[in-house]
C-alpha cells in the first residue's frame, strides 16, 4: 500500500475558488485541466511546472476517488450558500481529503502552535521524519504547504520568510460548514471511531474556530455517537469509508504527477 506526496507546490487560495466553481458546472477531466492551464499560465509561464501545480489541484477537487463523492456533493450544495471568506473550509476538508501528507503537516503544525508561538519548516519536516521518512519529496513538500498556508492566510511568515505564527482564527455562523469539515477531519484521520472532544479539537483544525459542540454531532446526519463508560462519547461515520493509511514506519510512499 502507497501513500501519495504529491502535495509539493504552492498552491494558491484563488486556484482553488476557480477549480471548485467550474468542477460544480463541468467534471470533464480535460477540460478541466485546459482551463487550469490557461488561469495559470501567468504564474507558471513553463508548461511542465505547470503541469505539477495542475495535477495537484486536481487531485483537490477534480479527481476525487468513489469513496469521497458524498462529501464533495455536500461541499458543492454548501458553496451555493457561504460566503467568499468561508470557502477556506471547504478547501482545507477537500485537502485533507486528498493528500496523507497535508493531514499530516498541519496536524504537526497545529501540535507546535499548541505548544509555542513560532515555527520553523525545519520542525514540522523532523515530526514528519518517523512516518515518512528522511526524504526530498518531503523536504520539498513541508515549505512548499507552509508556503500556501500562508497565501491562505492561516499563517504568517517574518521577514525572513523563514518562522511562521499563527494567523487569527477563521470563523463562521455557518454550524453546517463546520459540521462538513469535522466529517472531512473525520475521515482524514483515519480511525473508525474518534471521541467527541477529541474530534472537535484536531491539530489539524488549528486554523479554524470551531463553535460546534457535541449536540451538533449528535445531530447530524452521517454521525453515529456510542457512549462508552460514563461520560465518553465515540464518534463513528458507519456510511463512510475510510481512506487506506499507510504512512507507519517503513510503509512506502511515491510522488504522483500527471494523471496516473
Amino acid at each position: 500500500m502507497t501513500a501519495v506526496v504529491g502535495f509539493d507546490r504552492k498552491i494558491k487560495l484563488d486556484w482553488l475558488d476557480a477549480l471548485a466553481d467550474r468542477v460544480a458546472q463541468d467534471q470533464d477531466a480535460s477540460t478541466l485541466r485546459t482551463y487550469l492551464h490557461e488561469i495559470l499560465a501567468g504564474d507558471h509561464p513553463g508548461e511542465v511546472a505547470r503541469g505539477k501545480t495542475v495535477t495537484v489541484l486536481m487531485r483537490v477537487w477534480a479527481r476525487v476517488p468513489e469513496e469521497h463523492q458524498q462529501v464533495r456533493a455536500e461541499a458543492f450544495e454548501l458553496l451555493k450558500t457561504i460566503s467568499s471568506k468561508d470557502r477556506l473550509w471547504l478547501h482545507w476538508g477537500m485537502c485533507l481529503l486528498a493528500y496523507p501528507i497535508f493531514q499530516d503537516i498541519t496536524s504537526s503544525v497545529g501540535r507546535l502552535l499548541k505548544l509555542q508561538d513560532e515555527i520553523t519548516w525545519g520542525q514540522v519536516h523532523r515530526r514528519l521524519e518517523s512516518s515518512w521518512g528522511e526524504r526530498t519529496t518531503v523536504k520539498k513538500a513541508v515549505p512548499r504547504l507552509v508556503r500556501s498556508m500562508v497565501d491562505w492566510h492561516v499563517l504568517n511568515d517574518s521577514e525572513d520568510n523563514k518562522v511562521f505564527t499563527a494567523a487569527p482564527l477563521h470563523s463562521t455562523r455557518s454550524k453546517k460548514l463546520q459540521v462538513w469539515l469535522l466529517k472531512a477531519s473525520h475521515i482524514a484521520h483515519g480511525k473508525e471511531q474518534i471521541e467527541a472532544n477529541e474530534l472537535l479539537t484536531l491539530p489539524n483544525l488549528f486554523p479554524f474556530k470551531i463553535t460546534v459542540g457535541k449536540a451538533d454531532i449528535r445531530g447530524t446526519k452521517g454521525f453515529e455517537v456510542h457512549r462508552q463508560g460514563l461520560d465518553m462519547d465515540m464518534v463513528e461515520m458507519p456510511h463512510g469509508k475510510l481512506k487506506p493509511k499507510s504512512r507507519e514506519r517503513g510503509a512506502t510512499q511515491k510522488v504522483l504527477f500527471g494523471d496516473e
